[in-house]
């Protein structure tokens, strides 16, 4: 029998039947998001392993506390006794300089990613640089002078009248509206039904494709508020919803279990005849509990009716 079994294992290894990729291998392939999870064939990635500081999921930092596992006081997002900065230096054999491109607040940083000792020094209005929140060079934005104008509606800044950068308002052009995504690696277009609605403080978004892929999301107020920057998680604890129908008309959602899907705004109008752009994707599960879709750089910028 020991014989025989050799024998079979041996088959299914030559060169004519190799084992092809599967959610089990250990290796970064089929569109996963990690290892052997994720994408549009595995199941959804554990988000205590994802690497993100999810905390509308209760964790105090990142892939650890809440109902994950408690954080590790040496990675904890804490200047703790010992550390020269936030999780480095000291005994923690990790150098602050490291953590300067990892897009969280640590080391010595006075922002995320910036100033301190280690880091380049953090956007400011008086750099000579558009960066930071700035429409303009050193101008516009939440913290900087507004920019001038001189009613230019080819200049790339979101100046004078504008509803939104060089769109809308008694001068320019109407603002456009468009939405694009990739679902499961295909580049898809809104080609027809793009709207944003506003009722009371819910923001409901569509689009919908020639390919017969359509996107729906309602969007609650984000805890911040409509502000630039908010982000808005949906998935299954949610109050809003994203629900997709794909192009052989099977439909997905993100109020089942194992769904995780987010929307950044980039600029909102709250407001009738206002503008609203901003980003989104994640993964959505089958509306019959299997299967799912991953939707990646998704894109829209829309006028609000």
């Amino acid at each position: 029998m020991a014989i025989l079994a050799a024998m079979v294992v041996t088959s299914c290894l030559n060169d004519d039947n190799l084992i092809g990729p599967n959610c089990f291998d250990g290796i970064l392939n089929n569109g996963e998001e990690l290892v052997d999870c994720g994408g549009p064939i595995c199941q959804p990635c554990d988000p205590c392993e994802n690497g993100v500081w999810d905390q509308l999921l209760g964790e105090t930092w990142v892939d650890c506390g809440g109902e994950c596992a408690p954080c590790d006081p040496s990675f904890n997002g804490q200047l703790d006794p010992g550390e020269t900065g936030i999780d480095c230096g000291g005994d923690t054999g990790i150098d602050c300089g490291e953590l300067c491109g990892d897009g969280l607040l640590n080391g010595e940083e006075i922002d995320v990613d910036c100033g301190g000792s280690d880091c380049e020094p953090c956007p400011s209005c008086e750099d000579g640089l558009m960066n930071g929140e700035e429409i303009g060079v050193d101008c516009g934005g939440p913290d900087c002078e507004p920019c001038s104008t001189d009613g230019d509606c080819t200049n790339g800044i979101l100046d004078g009248e504008e509803l939104y950068i060089d769109c809308g308002g008694p001068d320019c052009p109407d603002c456009d509206g468009n939405m694009e995504w990739k679902a499961n690696g295909t580049e898809l277009v809104a080609d027809f039904l793009t709207s944003a609605e506003m009722d009371g403080t819910t923001l409901t978004i569509e689009g919908a494709s020639v390919t017969g892929d359509a996107i729906s999301m309602t969007l609650p107020e984000p805890f911040a508020g409509w502000v630039a920057g908010a982000q808005i998680v949906l998935n299954e604890s949610s109050e809003g919803e994203c629900s997709y129908i794909g192009g052989g008309a099977q439909t997905f959602t993100s109020t089942l279990p194992g769904a995780n899907f987010t929307v950044e705004i980039i600029y909102v109008l709250p407001e009738s005849g206002g503008v609203v752009v901003g980003t989104f994707g994640g993964s959505l599960i089958g509306s019959d509990g299997t299967g799912g879709i991953s939707i990646t750089q998704g894109t829209f910028q829309l006028v609000v009716n």
